[in-house]
């Protein structure tokens, strides 16, 4: 059985949007490494840049089936780290994480970058899981 513990230490400022400031795992468990998933359908097309909301959707439908394949699902992730384009997509991102990890949140690092690995892509999300 895995004991997740969320972290929000009294003596810190509360988290500013929807994450916990650590997680620790206690288990004889397999970690899991997901790497950056994109909105990328199963046939390699990129979801066309305009729409934030719905690349997120589909970075965490391809987020969850990577976790499926190996055996976990979004309640099994204890860290994301999530990257964006914009600082105006910051809050819709943190959006997107609550709306699928509404109860203890993983820990979340939010990374604006200059661009990412295509043109078109608005967002990536890793993560890693206990399962």
């Amino acid at each position: 059985m895995v004991t997740k513990t969320f972290i929000k230490p009294d003596a810190m400022h509360q988290p500013f949007s929807h994450y916990s400031h650590a997680v620790i795992v206690e288990a004889p468990k397999r970690f899991i490494f997901c790497a950056g998933q994109v909105a990328g359908d199963e046939k390699g097309n990129i979801l066309g840049p305009d729409d934030f909301e719905a690349q997120g959707e589909l970075v965490m439908k391809n987020l969850k089936k990577v976790l499926a394949e190996a055996g976990a699902e979004l309640t099994d992730v204890i860290k994301l780290v999530s990257y964006v384009c914009s600082p105006h997509d910051v809050k819709k991102v943190r959006a997107l994480v609550k709306k699928h990890f509404p109860e203890n949140p993983p820990a979340n690092t939010i990374c604006v970058l200059r661009g990412l690995a295509h043109p078109d892509y608005l967002l990536e999300i890793d993560a890693t899981a206990v399962a």
